[in-house]
């Protein structure tokens, strides 16, 4: 085709453009997968996670801030979310296991987390995911949290009274009809907690009757200048599964404030459980 368009080429010389630089992004990925081969090395040696959520948060915020073209953050987000799965699949046959079957809304969340290249291993219940990532069967789990209707999302809680797993991520999606329908959250569970990133979410689990709770922490809270992001709690409903409260708080469990509100709490007589630190979710 011989028609020059408003960059004064022709289609056949675009395409011949294209393919170059196609050809030019092949041999970049490939170099930096060597390179990545090479952090995974390293990383296994030390006994350290092959999966960094806080440093593939920095890296996309950085790349997002780098982009001077016309790719917008969402589509920056979403080709470097595909060439990480890439990476962590070349390093390991990294698994996931998630509440199923194949297809859910929990499915979607850890897909938009890790990609389409890593191994996805669904489960049947609550119980099957955690005690998969608790046995090392998986590498990870992605979980409900709030605003589901898979009948489950209320039992959550109770597991981890029983696990001894953190979160290192958190996963929301909207609903399926506007951006006003309510938003689903997920977490992802794995054996170590985050790093600090400089914009950090801490979870935790307080025993007890959400009100009593409530009116034992939020003046803790508030003297700290802590912010309350996400509360769910549960009612004791089977023998040996005690009432609790889920809070999410803005900052990283080392920082002071949050340190200080875990220990007034505890010497007020609560038992209180750190589920673990992790990048704040993008609004």
């Amino acid at each position: 085709m011989k028609q020059a368009g408003s960059t004064g080429k022709t289609l056949d010389e675009l395409r011949v453009e294209i393919d170059a630089v196609d050809t030019r992004l092949l041999e970049l990925l490939n170099e930096r997968a060597d390179l990545v081969h090479g952090v995974g090395e390293i990383k296994k040696e030390n006994g350290l996670e092959i999966y960094a959520p806080e440093r593939e948060e920095k890296l996309l915020q950085a790349l997002v801030k780098k982009s001077q073209g016309r790719l917008p953050e969402k589509s920056i987000r979403a080709i470097y979310r595909e060439i990480m799965s890439a990476a962590l699949a070349l390093e390991e046959n990294l698994k996931i296991a998630y509440l199923g079957p194949e297809g859910t809304w929990t499915h979607q969340a850890a897909r938009n987390k890790f990609g389409a290249s890593v191994e996805y291993v669904p489960q049947a219940s609550l119980a099957d995911v955690f005690e998969k990532v608790a046995s090392r069967h998986a590498d990870y789990g992605v979980v409900p949290i709030g605003n589901s209707t898979d009948g489950e999302v209320s039992r959550t809680l109770d597991y981890f009274v029983d696990s001894s797993l953190q979160i290192c991520a958190q996963v929301t999606l909207l609903g399926d009809h506007d951006a006003s329908s309510a938003a689903t959250r997920f977490l992802v569970l794995c054996h170590n907690s985050c790093p600090p990133t400089g914009n950090d979410i801490t979870a935790l689990l307080i025993h007890g009757e959400a009100g009593e709770v409530l009116s034992a922490s939020m003046k803790v809270f508030a003297d700290l200048e802590l912010t309350l992001t996400q509360i769910d709690g549960r009612q004791e409903t089977q023998p040996g599964k005690p009432s609790c409260v889920f809070v999410e708080l803005q900052g990283h469990q080392t920082a002071e404030n949050i340190e200080k509100a875990v220990a007034l709490l505890t010497e007020s007589g609560k038992t209180v459980r750190i589920l673990g630190s992790f990048p704040a979710p993008r609004s």
